[in-house]
């Protein structure tokens, strides 16, 4: 696709939400001015910390949590801190933090995924983020910034206070959805209507995804899970 949308002079543009959330802009933009800073990207999801919960959730995300839940995440350190694949110089793995299992899904299938993972990319071109996902975390996502000391200077949480009303308007109206759908329900508003600005108008989609971009997030995703594991071993 990517392919033939370049052939034809396409731009395709992707819906990953999180490269206009609020709290990764106001993270980024705090980071910028502080020198040696460093920026953590924070991913929670609101599975149960089981067996049966998390067996259920390999298997239905069989793809794998870096192909699914982080994928966001990764989209952003593509977007904006230039990883790739050939950008990599190192991963380092938050041994402490992640955990890697294998659990059996409801169809009785074996799978070994990551319930919790943290790691650190450095890249050739001196630019370092960190990432950390947790399966079971709440329903909060959140990007913090350390200072060269490693101490937290900054942080600002999806959903903020400002959303929060929304959120409870939004679960009442739809109960049973899943919770980030309630409060990164502005975020996808925001890439609708920039995408559908482009298209109307010719005006910049600013910070809307490419293909390009997720076709490099696919891969620096497929790149990490065997070094990750290797890790976790």
């Amino acid at each position: 696709m990517k392919d033939e949308a370049a052939a034809a002079g396409v731009t395709v543009l992707m819906g990953y939400n999180k490269n206009v959330c609020k709290y990764v802009s106001k993270a980024r933009d705090f980071a910028a001015t502080v020198e040696d800073s460093h920026t953590t990207f924070v991913s929670n999801n609101t599975y149960e910390p089981t067996a049966e919960s998390l067996g259920e959730c390999f298997e239905r995300n069989a793809e794998g949590m870096l192909k699914n839940m982080a994928i966001h995440e990764l989209a952003l350190l593509v977007s904006f801190y230039d990883v790739s694949v050939d950008n990599i110089e190192s991963v380092t793995a938050d041994k402490d933090f992640s955990s890697m299992q294998t659990l059996k899904g409801p169809s009785g299938k074996e799978y070994t995924d990551f319930d919790k993972i943290k790691f650190t990319i450095k890249t050739k071109t001196g630019k370092a983020v960190s990432v950390q996902a947790d399966r079971c975390g709440g329903d909060t996502s959140y990007a913090f910034v350390s200072d060269s000391t490693d101490k937290e200077i900054f942080r600002h949480s999806m959903p903020d206070e400002d959303d929060k009303a929304n959120v409870a308007t939004l679960e009442k109206k739809y109960p049973g959805a899943m919770p980030y759908f309630f409060s990164q329900d502005p975020d996808y508003a925001t890439v609708k209507e920039r995408v559908a600005n482009f298209c109307a108008n010719g005006e910049e989609a600013k910070g809307i995804a490419t293909i390009e971009i997720a076709c490099e997030t696919l891969k620096v995703a497929e790149y990490l899970v065997p070094v990750l594991q290797e890790q976790l071993k």
